[in-house]
């Protein structure tokens, strides 16, 4: 029989990714969190790229859409790059990417080639020891469902000096109802926003104060 019931206490019953969600902390296999009493966690480093552990870690590209979708917090055009993190007195963050170039040695002073992203301190609250950036609007998703979305996200450092960027997703605007049958529906009603979280580990390799030299072949 293909009439089936559709209703909204389901999704409480069933595991969180079976409804389209997950964490919206780092995964446990990151390691801890190193934590802050008061304040912003400092965030400021040089990263490798690709992630160590998580989405987009080597050999699991997803192919049905590009890294860091939105190019939030930075573009990713390379399959090795650097990550450059940088605060300004605490007014700003700035976010930079390049592709690594093999054929330069490794800590080779190198300027420029830099990608560029900035958020203000507007932008941004601190909450559980993390980083998080507000929501931006960026319409229908094809991927989440929904006639809406927002995308904001994450970033908390790990004790082990690592980078955790969790990439969040809210689809609004979906429809559910309480009985379908080929097509045609029977209590349609609103369904609650859906969250999606991708998580990354980027490895740290060095400070943020200064430019970094070339990271060498990856």
């Amino acid at each position: 029989m293909r009439a089936h019931i559709w209703l909204s206490s389901a999704c409480a019953a069933l595991a969180l990714a079976a409804c389209g969600r997950s964490a919206d902390a780092p995964p446990a296999d990151f390691g801890p969190v190193a934590g802050t009493l008061f304040g912003c966690p400092s965030v400021e480093g040089v990263y490798a790229w690709p992630p160590v552990a998580g989405a987009y870690s080597r050999g699991k590209y997803p192919t049905n859409r590009p890294p860091w979708e939105d190019g939030k917090p930075v573009p990713i055009h390379g399959s090795a790059m650097q990550i450059w993190v940088k605060e300004k007195g605490g007014s700003a963050l700035w976010f930079r990417a390049r592709t690594v170039n093999p054929a330069i040695a490794a800590g080779t002073p190198v300027s420029g080639g830099w990608s560029f992203a900035e958020y203000h301190r507007g932008q941004w609250v601190c909450k559980e020891s993390m980083l998080e950036m507000a929501s931006e609007e960026i319409g229908p998703q094809s991927n989440f469902g929904g006639t809406g979305a927002r995308r904001s996200f994450r970033l908390a450092r790990l004790k082990d000096g690592g980078l955790a960027v969790g990439i969040r997703t809210v689809a609004h605007g979906g429809k559910d109802a309480l009985w379908s049958y080929e097509g045609h529906s029977v209590g349609e009603y609103d369904a609650p926003d859906r969250q999606f979280w991708s998580w990354s580990k980027l490895a740290r390799t060095g400070p943020g104060d200064r430019e970094p030299g070339s990271a060498g072949a990856p």
